[in-house]
């Protein structure tokens, strides 16, 4: 059947068209200007606020878990150990890697004159002068001879607390610092629970046997392990011998360690020895060897040096180091500047990481928390986050991540520009898009 088509379908004219949209523009030309004018006003509108919702739309705080486990294999058998109590460490991060009675609490002797050394170190100057006293001069046993009225340095009475273990150096350093012992002793006890050693108690800073007065291994660990931190207590504590000058007298007084790892067992660096009648014969140790630092206490050990060397066999031969987080690793960046866009990236203040036995099977979690804005002006080292590593949940680390560089937003005027800038960007894409989406 034939198709009529009436005149009215048939395709118009271009010309006519195009003629008919002249005319309606020049008779209703200012309704038209105002329509444009309202949807470029709309556009802009529209692209502002997508500009705006760009640079704050995320939460402020970008926060990731990662998780890690202990090499495989097959865990070697522990260290065969005498001590009533003992413990070992992993230096660098304090994760526990051997115990027996680490919690039993006991005399502990001259190990309390690491705690003694942490005090002194926070309350005076190494250069102070120590007038000393009658009582410092008369407490006895383990001493460097000091005499009522002389004077020497807080720093040479440190070499005498770390090296001989003067009882008279540790009465004089306390009674200098805070006017008498038990006040002394009270600082003791604030800055053990500062570090975690809460099973302790100080009523002394030397460590002869008193009532109250008692500590852990696993609570001396972790004081040898902050004590090691101190490079100046560090380097007393490793010290084997010292010279004392020795005033009226024509040759020092010489300190003598009474640590019999110092010189024999290959890379230890200190730590502390101690003994009384009640305590026994007690030592804490510290050693590094291949990127790896322990501590290792024995309390109440007849075999105090066999203990500590089989300990510190066991942790370096059966751990693996395991890094958590690198040095300088990228843990995400933090906007500065919107407008223009200027980010900085955060990184770890030091490599994290951790000792673990191998085929432990301990696993290992890292949260990040970095935020996703800073300040208009960021310093290269500026706190951006933090960084959260545990252990079974057990917390290891908790760390500052920072800025690996310095960046700060524009002046206002180039902020605008800028913030314009992208409000043109974001009009050209929604004008664009119904073409994208045919491309």
């Amino acid at each position: 059947m034939k198709r009529v088509y009436k005149k009215n379908h048939h395709p118009k004219d271009p010309r006519a068209v195009l003629e008919g949209a002249s005319t309606f523009l020049s008779r209703n030309w200012r309704k038209t200007l105002a329509g444009i004018a309202a949807a470029l006003v709309m556009l802009l509108l529209v692209s502002s606020l997508l500009v705006l919702a760009d640079a704050h739309i995320w939460p402020p705080v970008a926060q990731e878990v990662e998780e890690m486990e202990t090499p495989g294999g097959t865990p070697p058998p522990p260290p065969v150990v005498q001590a009533v109590a003992a413990v070992l460490i992993d230096q660098e991060s304090g994760m526990v890697l051997y115990e027996k009675n680490a919690q039993l609490r006991l005399p502990i002797a001259s190990t309390t004159k690491m705690m003694t050394a942490l005090v002194v170190r926070e309350q005076l100057d190494l250069d102070d002068q120590v007038t000393i006293t009658p009582a410092a001069a008369s407490v006895g046993e383990q001493e460097i001879w000091l005499s009522p009225g002389e004077v020497l340095t807080v720093e040479e009475l440190l070499w005498a607390l770390m090296v001989q273990s003067a009882n008279d150096a540790a009465y004089a350093l306390a009674e200098y610092a805070t006017g008498g012992v038990e006040s002394f002793a009270r600082l003791m006890n604030k800055k053990a629970q500062s570090i975690g050693a809460v099973d302790s108690n100080f009523t002394n800073p030397h460590g002869l046997d008193m009532a109250d007065h008692f500590s852990t291994a696993y609570d001396l660990a972790l004081i040898g392990r902050e004590l090691m931190a101190d490079p100046v207590l560090a380097e007393m504590a490793g010290c084997k011998q010292y010279d004392l000058r020795w005033t009226d007298h024509p040759s020092p007084r010489t300190c003598l360690s009474h640590n019999e790892l110092l010189g024999t067992y290959p890379g230890v660096t200190g730590i502390k020895t101690g003994y009384t009648a009640a305590a026994g014969s007690c030592l804490v140790a510290s050693a590094t060897r291949d990127s790896k630092s322990l501590v290792a206490v024995a309390l109440n050990s007849e075999y105090r040096e066999s203990d500590l060397v089989s300990m510190l066999d066991y942790g370096f031969t059966a751990t693996a180091r395991v890094v958590l987080v690198e040095n300088e690793e990228d843990l995400g960046r933090t906007r500065v500047s919107a407008y223009p866009r200027r980010y900085v990236t955060a990184i770890p203040r030091e490599e994290l990481a951790v000792l673990s036995i191998v085929g432990s099977g301990n696993r290992f979690e890292v949260k990040t928390a970095i935020e996703r804005e800073a300040d208009s002006k960021v310093e290269k080292g500026d706190t951006l986050g933090k960084v959260l590593c545990s252990a079974e949940s057990r917390p290891l680390y908790e760390v500052d991540a920072v800025a690996e560089s310095s960046a700060e937003s524009p002046k206002a005027a180039e902020g605008i520009i800028w913030f314009m800038w992208y409000v043109l960007c974001w009009a050209g894409r929604i004008v664009t898009a119904p073409v994208m989406v045919w491309l």
